[in-house]
């Protein structure tokens, strides 16, 4: 009996050692980024082509990044309520300012100029960073600028908000081979009443657009960036949204 009472005890041992360990609990999941976090985005600096240094905005992250380009005032603030909705997305946001002061008196050609290196030193600092796909974004002044350099840049996609194709009184054109040669899709954005940047003048860079082209127009005269604060606030960043993810998803 007490031999067999061993035998049992030994099994039993034996059978505790060959037992399957338990499995190794899952690791735990990266927290996402909160709504603040994305919000608040990242101070940067990055050079323009001729070296001038420029100050930006990075919000979100991701490997497809949007640059949005300021109107001739060149605040970036207007964008604020538009770039976090791409950062929650799951794009990469760069909001910048040119090399010229915020809401000059004193505008000359040089800073209409200036715009050309001033962006396409944003995209060579956002390709750095990790951008494999860059869209560009321009109201105003910055919408000529994402038309002239689009194509240049390899932008996958631009959207073009109450601007003209020619500002040759400053030195900045949007030349016809340079539009010729921007065959991503594209969104022309403008308000029937704009007397800032005419209608008809933002009509004829879309008409002067190869495809593929999308133009949507709000009512009102109200200029560029200036429809985010309007009862077309909503519409237009849900359009603006709508587009990019169709066309260059994140």
């Amino acid at each position: 009996m007490r031999r067999g009472i061993a035998i049992l005890a030994a099994l039993l041992g034996l059978a505790g050692c060959a037992s399957t360990p338990p499995p190794p609990s899952p690791p735990s999941p990266t927290p996402s980024p909160t709504a603040a976090a994305i919000a608040a985005g990242q101070d940067v600096t990055f050079p323009a082509t001729d070296g001038v240094v420029l100050h930006g905005r990075v919000l979100g992250a991701g490997t497809t990044t949007v640059i949005l380009s300021n109107m001739g005032d060149n605040d970036p603030a207007p964008w604020n309520t538009f770039a976090p909705l791409l950062a929650a997305k799951g794009y990469r946001v760069l909001t910048y300012s040119f090399r010229y002061p915020l809401r000059t008196n004193a505008f000359v050609p040089a800073f209409a100029e200036g715009t050309v290196p001033d962006l396409l030193g944003a995209v060579a600092y956002a390709r750095s960073a990790g951008a494999t796909r860059i869209v560009l974004c321009g109201a105003s002044l910055g919408g000529i600028t994402v038309g002239k350099v689009g194509a240049r840049a390899g932008a996958a996609a631009v959207v073009i908000i109450s601007a003209e194709q020619d500002l040759s009184d400053y030195g900045l054109v949007v030349s016809p081979a340079e539009l010729a040669a921007l065959t991503v899709p594209k969104l022309f954005i403008a308000s029937q009443g704009d007397t800032n940047t005419p209608y008809a003048l933002t009509k004829q860079f879309y008409d002067n657009a190869p495809e593929p082209k999308e133009l949507h127009t709000y009512p009102g005269g109200v200029h560029g960036v200036g429809l985010f604060d309007t009862a077309d606030g909503d519409d237009l960043r849900s359009r603006l949204l709508g587009f990019l993810q169709d066309q260059v998803p994140a």
